[in-house]
């Protein structure tokens, strides 16, 4: 699937480029092209999915799964970008597979992943203004009943959780710096060049990794498992 994407924001003889180029299946042209739009500082979802579209075209499965994983965090909701996602994933060659969690955290994982960061503050925000005048009509006498205080009690609570959520959201966005790697078959060592450090194991194209830290042309990363190691730059590129 592709998406004409028009904005004001962004240069409209490059998207208009960029466009024809997936629509006559030029796609290492668009990959230029949508990549250009990128270092020019414009980012949409959309232009993110199409520009995952030209690299699976390609089989850059590394490079779409990190397109498709920057659309999901602008527009965490798009069916069309879970799915494309997700056939990227199974063209993995191999795959670092957790134990499934207990049930009440992966619905609280489902839940907070199903909004940006910004649209939980602002619904934070509107249940907060809407509770605060809650709070003006039964100091007024506007509001009766004898529910109104279950009400008011339901909508603190309400309230606090949302933004626990929110704040979890934060610290997630902000604390890790997560990446895929781009390569095949990249060599993780125990240190931040050849030499003589110890090669402790391989990982592949599409899977994804913390950035621990950066030292020159070397990049730390953790592993889902836990394994650590260090990969050349190059092999790896952050998310947004």
């Amino acid at each position: 699937m592709f998406l004409s994407i028009g904005f004001a924001d962004i240069p409209n003889d490059l998207l208009i480029q960029g466009n024809d180029a997936m629509i006559y299946e030029k796609y290492k042209d668009a990959i230029q092209t949508y990549e250009s739009i990128l270092e020019l500082g414009h980012e949409h979802a959309d232009l993110y999915y199409n520009l995952g579209n030209a690299y699976y075209r390609l089989h850059y499965i590394g490079q779409a799964i990190w397109a498709y994983s920057n659309a999901l965090k602008i527009s965490p909701r798009d069916t069309d970008f879970h799915h494309n996602l997700s056939v990227a994933k199974a063209r993995r060659i191999d795959r670092i597979d957790m134990p499934e969690p207990f049930f009440l955290l992966q619905i609280y994982r489902d839940i907070k992943s199903n909004l940006t960061l910004q649209e939980w503050i602002v619904f934070g925000s509107l249940v907060l203004l809407f509770q605060a005048l809650w709070v003006f009509g039964l100091q007024f006498g506007w509001i009766r009943g004898s529910m109104s205080q279950s009400i008011l009690t339901g909508l603190i609570v309400v309230t606090l959780g949302i933004h626990v959520v929110a704040a979890d959201k934060y610290f997630q966005d902000n604390r890790t710096n997560t990446g895929v790697v781009i390569a095949n078959g990249v060599d993780a060592y125990s240190g931040p060049f050849y030499g003589e450090n110890t090669l402790l194991f391989r990982i592949n194209e599409g899977s994804f990794a913390d950035i621990h830290q950066t030292q020159k042309d070397w990049v730390e990363i953790i592993l889902i498992d836990g394994k650590k190691g260090w990969i050349p730059t190059e092999s790896i590129r952050a998310l947004k």
